[in-house]
């Protein structure tokens, strides 16, 4: 039995008291809505989202039937007390509907009847938005707090019952559903001992022999790796080195057999931290909207993948490089209007200030070198500039006064094709011409924008799902070397989020590293 279970036996034994007929129950919940705030069992909480609800029902119970709880009552504490499945503390929703044993009186009784609907709500609210604000305190998280219709839940589960509402207050999108089942797995491996860290030392590589080695058996056979049958525990034999490149695949590592410090750390991370990461991940599902569209594109930047839908099916998959962790890519959504064909690229001021400057300063070239144009400012009349007159050691780099642009090109740091989407960072997905950064593992080495592999190929398949233009006209433009804008007919939902625990679509559970420390961010606040 495990402690959740046993809290809400204990508490389902206090709340099973005998209480007055539902008539009298009822007079006295009228006179408590009256109020705006009720106080049970240590717990203040709003009348406000109760009172529509009771007052259609003449304020019977919903709870409670003839002196005990009803069946709607005793699933309502099964599902505050499974709160847990969703990664949720039950003690959050528990706390309030803690009963006394014995008789209750009229007052109490009322009290009860609502403080069971305030958690009800309160779960409700936690499943469908988040118990967390989805920004946590970070600058580069904006993501819109859900509207909500509270007050029409009670009634919902009056009529369809306490799981099933809840069921539809909880995230659609499989993988809420998938980490659910991967959060109970979890769960039982920490319940059945987890597994050993391992001892830190040099490198390990397929061949050599290592006391560490049976520590990597051990550590992988607690997790289910099949590791046995080996004559010598200590060698890192072909079967452990076919365990540990599948392990290193599901934790975003190079899947090479080589066991070095960041497979070690991997491996060391306990069952208990991967359930908490696994609920964490739940929780940024539920802040994200409600519809994320029938079609749309999603970038999970830990994951360094960007995921095209269509309805359920994954039309298109492809890797995407990500912001720097001191350049860290934002979380929102917002959608994609229209893809710009051949662009420039217009410098941010903290990039010419801080990194271009000095390139400058060095070689009074580097502009006409790399295709920059140069404008005495940022304003419509702005006059275009001759590098070499310009007395470069007397710039400022926090008041750099001029506008630098890059010319389309081969050299362009957008590359080919740039898909634009409103949003207060000033980032978007575009190509790059430095694309043998995508053979890397890890992929954080832009400036925040989200730089997307074979974005041509991107580009046809939006515009065989949103219109706007033939695909196959995307060729002859870039031909053209003209810079061109194309709208698309129907603009494209787009969500840059962030989750280091994923199911891909072989249904096999992946962890990847909490590049911007996020994770310690939401763990703060929801543990």
């Amino acid at each position: 039995m495990s402690k959740y279970t046993m809290i809400a036996t204990a508490i389902l034994a206090g709340v099973t008291a005998t209480v007055p007929a539902a008539a009298q129950t009822s007079d006295v919940i009228a006179t408590q809505l009256v109020r705006s705030t009720v106080s049970w069992s240590g717990q203040t909480f709003s009348t406000e989202n109760l009172r529509k609800t009771y007052e259609r029902r003449k304020n019977s119970p919903i709870w409670l039937t003839n002196g005990q709880l009803n069946q709607q009552g005793e699933a309502l504490l099964g599902e505050l007390s499974g709160s847990y499945r969703d990664g949720l503390d039950p003690n959050e929703y528990l706390a309030g509907v803690r009963g006394f044993a014995g008789q209750l009186s009229d007052d109490d009784a009322a009290k009860l009847e609502l403080a069971m609907s305030d958690a009800f709500l309160k779960l409700g609210l936690d499943l469908y938005s988040g118990f967390t604000t989805p920004s946590v305190s970070d600058p580069n998280i904006v993501i819109k707090r859900k509207k909500r219709d509270a007050t029409q839940w009670l009634e919902g589960a009056t009529a369809t019952g306490v799981s099933a509402m809840l069921t539809t207050l909880r995230p659609r999108h499989p993988q809420y559903g998938q980490l659910r089942q991967m959060l109970a797995g979890y769960r039982s491996l920490m319940a059945r001992g987890g597994w050993q860290p391992i001892t830190e030392g040099i490198t390990l590589k397929p061949g050599m022999t290592d006391a560490r080695v049976n520590e990597m058996r051990q550590n992988l056979a607690a997790r289910g790796y099949d590791v046995r049958g080996v004559e010598f525990a200590d060698l890192y034999d072909e079967g452990l080195v076919d365990a540990v490149k599948h392990f290193q695949k599901r934790h975003g590592l190079a899947s090479d057999g080589v066991a070095g410090p960041a497979s070690f750390r991997a491996l060391s991370v306990t069952a208990a931290q991967r359930v908490d990461q696994i609920a964490i991940n739940l929780e940024r599902w539920r802040w994200l909207p409600r519809d994320l569209g029938k079609a749309h594109v999603l970038v999970n930047q830990a994951g360094f993948e960007m995921f095209t839908m269509n309805g359920t099916e994954i039309y298109d998959k492809r890797r995407v490089i990500v912001g720097k962790p001191f350049h860290q890519s934002p979380m929102f959504s917002s959608s994609i209007s229209y893809a710009e064909f051949n662009p420039t690229w217009t410098v941010p001021l903290s990039i010419a200030g801080k990194e271009m400057l000095p390139k400058i300063r060095n070689n009074p070239a580097y502009l006409v070198e790399k295709n920059y144009s140069l404008y005495s400012g940022w304003g419509n009349n702005s006059q275009k500039l001759n590098p070499y007159a310009v007395d470069w050691s007397a710039v400022s780099a926090k008041r750099f006064p001029y506008r630098i642009v890059q010319e389309p090109g081969p050299r362009n740091a957008l590359g080919q094709v740039k898909f634009i989407f409103p949003n207060k960072f000033s980032v978007y997905l575009h190509d790059t011409p430095s694309r043998n950064l995508f053979s890397r593992t890890g992929r954080a080495f832009s400036h925040g924008c989200i730089r997307v592999d074979k974005p041509l190929d991107f580009a046809r398949k939006l515009y065989e799902l949103q219109g706007g233009m033939n695909p196959s006209q995307v060729t002859p433009i870039i031909e053209s070397k003209k810079r061109k804008r194309v709208n698309f007919k129907r603009k494209m939902p787009v969500h840059l989020a962030y989750f280091t625990a994923w199911i891909n679509e072989d249904g096999v559970p992946l962890f990847y590293e909490d590049v911007y420390k996020r994770d310690k961010l939401v763990r703060k606040f929801l543990f």
